[in-house]
């Protein structure tokens, strides 16, 4: 029963996180454990599990009033979450970048095909967000430092990307995602550290510009 009853947690989990990221739960929206039960078929007992496993990852909110909601981030906290995710990554990636053997080029080189495959045709935009993610792990792969890797990739960018993902992927063209990404890849080629430091670090503050701008005029969101 134990297993069953985890077995259906994470499962509720996945089914909300995937309400989130299409935009079927907007940031800012309650999030009723009455109405996912009857949706999974099952008890409210593993929603709240899984109300508190995204509560963990900074997905769902709690407030006295509000009861659970999807979290929203306001325009200075997503730009915010950017800039710092620019300045982790940027100074792992300088640092590692000594590191690489001949495995850490070919992957990267890898990621780059298959954006080069993509780049003249009709892509969706969650190959793209595919290719990003894998791009930006592949710069990553040879720090040690996996606690900096987590904070880079997991707490800062990719929470907002994800709250706001129908955002996201209409931040940038095709071309223009891949002319930006090519810019990181000759950069890192070119092999210099300070250089790469400070072009993953305009990248996201861009990304964060961005992505505040379509969220938000002036209004202002609240966890």
């Amino acid at each position: 029963m134990q297993f069953k009853k985890e077995t259906y947690s994470t499962k509720a989990a996945e089914y909300i996180r995937s309400l989130i990221r299409s935009g079927v739960l907007l940031p800012g929206q309650p999030v009723r454990e009455a109405q996912i039960s009857e949706k999974l078929n099952i008890s409210r007992a593993p929603i709240r599990e899984a109300l508190l496993m995204l509560a963990h990852q900074g997905l769902i909110c709690s407030e006295p009033q509000k009861g659970k909601h999807v979290r929203a981030m306001s325009a200075k906290e997503i730009y915010d979450s950017y800039e710092v995710a620019g300045i982790l990554e940027g100074a792992a990636v300088a640092q590692s970048l000594p590191l690489w053997t001949q495995k850490e080029h070919n992957a990267f080189n890898e990621v780059v095909r298959r954006l080069d495959e993509q780049v003249n045709y009709a892509v969706h935009p969650d190959t793209l967000a595919e290719i990003d993610e894998a791009f930006h792990m592949t710069l990553l792969s040879a720090c040690p430092n996996e606690r900096l890797i987590d904070i880079a990739r997991t707490s800062c960018s990719s929470l907002a990307k994800f709250l706001y993902y129908t955002y996201w992927r209409t931040m940038f063209t095709p071309r223009e995602f891949y002319e930006r990404h090519h810019l990181i890849a000759e950069t890192v080629r070119e092999g210099d550290g300070r250089n790469i430091e400070m072009v993953l670090r305009q990248h996201y503050e861009e990304v964060g510009v961005r992505l505040s701008e379509l969220v938000y005029d002036e209004k202002e969101g609240r966890c």
